[in-house]
């Protein structure tokens, strides 16, 4: 199902610095973009499956990497979160892999942990 449009949706993420083999969380705002190091990650929407299905987050992002005043798109489409090898962020410092899709609803942080 999606999230309601008339709320802020959130996405978050798990991350991966392959150098310091550091593992981290990295919440986005779907429509914002949010900074990882030289990425620019942009959420465009992320759905989850109703809690009788089998569990399944899905988000639609755009990841763009800043060097040297240009900026080159590195991966557009879909991710899923039970597959994350399936559709994956091909980068030499850093993995991403979406975790879950949460909303905001009256300022209570509501969804999926």
């Amino acid at each position: 199902m999606f999230m309601s449009p008339a709320l802020a949706q959130m996405v978050t993420f798990k991350t991966l610095d392959k150098v310091t083999a550091k593992i981290s969380s990295l919440e986005a705002e779907v429509g914002l973009p949010t900074v990882l190091g030289p990425l620019t990650i942009t959420v465009r929407t992320c759905k989850t499956t109703p809690p009788e299905e089998p569990p399944e987050t899905s988000v639609y992002l755009e990841i763009d990497e800043s060097r040297e005043n240009k900026t080159e798109r590195l991966f557009s489409g879909w991710m899923f979160a039970s597959s994350p090898g399936l559709n994956g962020l091909e980068h030499p410092v850093y993995d991403l892999w979406p975790e879950s899709c949460k909303m905001l609803a009256d300022d209570v942080l509501i969804g999926k942990e």
